[in-house]
């Protein structure tokens, strides 16, 4: 029972969505069954929701004491539950978008022919609408909407005024123009690393409208345009113009926005990092930072373990190793129980090996088994520097081999294979002039080279050798 969509819903409710939920259940509008009512009473009831305290066996002989196990019985009572609790999250969120509610409400009167009262409903709202600093696609639908049904309403007996549909052609237009760059920007960054392949209909027709002025003069829409151009064309112009924009403008968009675009922001400033362009590494760090600080990233109280490793990673390369340290101890408890650990660990074994605490790097990065794709390439990756550094290289041979082999296996991860297939060339490389180190006297590892700075530290250990 525990592991039911059930257990699931209830789980994500605050305090105040459990008292609602509670007189919602024991409405006899709502539901008149009392066995359901006993059911989420048992639920409630349990100050923790686990397997232990949560078993059907349990729930059974509280609601039925003295009869024997039914757990197709029990089942039905799970799935009854189930539905009218979905239909308590409808309720409530609709209860909770007084834009909705005020719609769906005009739309009735209309529908009754209550035209006046439809009216005022519209007027209301949209002045309400106008009246909110979100200027965001959202917005811009939801005064479409209103504006279309005004029209409708008032143009049914009368063709000789215009009832501000100009108004309804523009929000349609900025919807449409704002949901377009946007989702180009999403398919972008995904492409990035990734094999999908995306088309977009109106991405054309949107690019070609914005070579009029007048829309760029909207917040909104220039913000989502440079950030596309930094993605498509890695405009560095753009991505200064975007950064110093947003944070000047982050009124006009909902949280969720914010994260997205600072996220697409991050992500762009991050592969100029790796590319050693110093500037960007400060650049993404300052926008971490902030985003966090505003609580762009965090979200239910949850900070994305990719995040949490990004900041970590890029304040060992500043070498702010105190204000890293602090990070980890701070926001480590934002992330998913689920992932909690395995994002720690790896992420101080990153940190002692920052420090130079190599044996304690060398000793996590053996024992922790990594899901995510990206963090088993840097964890082999900090593996194979560390047996370098230690010039055990019987096991630093083993190893490249295995992750040549291993990245050669793992097609769609964009950008990372050519990153890592250059680690990969560039350690063998090392190899080489470990053996014969009189033959690369002159040899110097070109910029371009990712990690850059390690490899001609590793250079130069190895020429300097006696």
């Amino acid at each position: 029972m525990y592991n039911t969509k059930l257990i699931h819903l209830i789980s994500t409710f605050s305090i105040d969505d459990k008292r609602k939920l509670k007189k919602w259940i024991k409405s006899e509008i709502v539901n008149k069954n009392t066995d359901i009512v006993k059911f989420y009473e048992f639920i409630d009831s349990k100050k923790t929701l686990t397997e232990r305290t949560l078993s059907k066996e349990k729930a059974f002989e509280y609601l039925y004491p003295n009869e024997p196990f039914n757990d197709l019985r029990i089942r039905h009572l799970i799935w009854m539950t189930t539905e009218i609790i979905e239909e308590f999250i409808v309720y409530n969120s609709l209860n909770n978008n007084k834009d909705m509610k005020n719609l769906l409400l005009a739309k009735y009167y209309s529908m009754h022919e209550l035209y006046l009262y439809a009216n005022q409903t519209i007027e209301e709202n949209s002045e309400k609408l106008d009246k909110l600093l979100h200027r965001n696609a959202e917005h811009h639908l939801q005064q479409y909407n209103l504006n279309a049904l005004y029209f409708q309403i008032n143009s049914k007996n009368d063709r000789s005024k215009d009832f501000k549909f100009q108004r309804t052609i523009d929000h349609a237009t900025m919807y449409m123009l704002i949901e377009t760059l946007k989702n180009a920007c999403v398919t972008l960054a995904l492409q990035k690393i990734s094999e999908f392949k995306f088309e977009h209909h109106l991405l054309e027709a949107a690019l070609k409208l914005i070579e009029n002025p007048i829309f760029l003069k909207d917040t909104v829409v220039r913000i989502y345009y440079h950030i596309f151009l930094v993605l498509r064309d890695e405009n560095e112009q753009a991505s200064h113009t975007f950064i110093q924009d947003l944070n000047a403008n982050n009124h006009y968009f909902t949280p969720m926005d914010l994260k997205e675009l600072y996220l697409l922001a991050i992500n762009f400033c991050v592969k100029k990092s790796n590319q050693n362009l110093p500037e960007y590494t400060k650049l993404t760090f300052d926008l971490y930072i902030y985003a966090i600080e505003h609580s762009f990233l965090i979200e239910r109280n949850e900070i994305s373990r990719f995040s949490f490793t990004n900041v970590v990673t890029l304040g060992i390369k500043l070498k702010e190793f105190n204000k890293t340290k602090q990070f980890i101890q701070r926001f480590s408890k934002y992330i998913s129980k689920e992932h909690q650990k395995n994002t720690v660990d790896f992420n101080n074994a990153k940190m002692y090996y920052a420090i130079g605490k190599t044996d304690e790097a060398l000793r996590l990065l053996l024992s922790i088994e990594l899901k995510d794709i990206f963090w088993d390439l840097n964890a082999k990756y900090i593996t194979l520097k560390i047996l370098f550094e230690n010039k055990d290289m019987q096991a630093f041979s083993t190893y490249l081999k295995a992750l040549n082999i291993y990245i050669k296996r793992k097609k769609n991860i964009g950008y990372h294979h050519t990153y890592f297939t250059d680690v990969v060339k560039n350690l063998t490389l090392l190899k080489e002039i470990y053996k014969k180190p009189e033959l690369y006297k002159a040899f110097r590892f070109s910029p371009e080279t990712p990690d850059i700075d390690w490899f001609n530290k590793a250079l130069q250990s190895v020429l300097n050798r006696e």
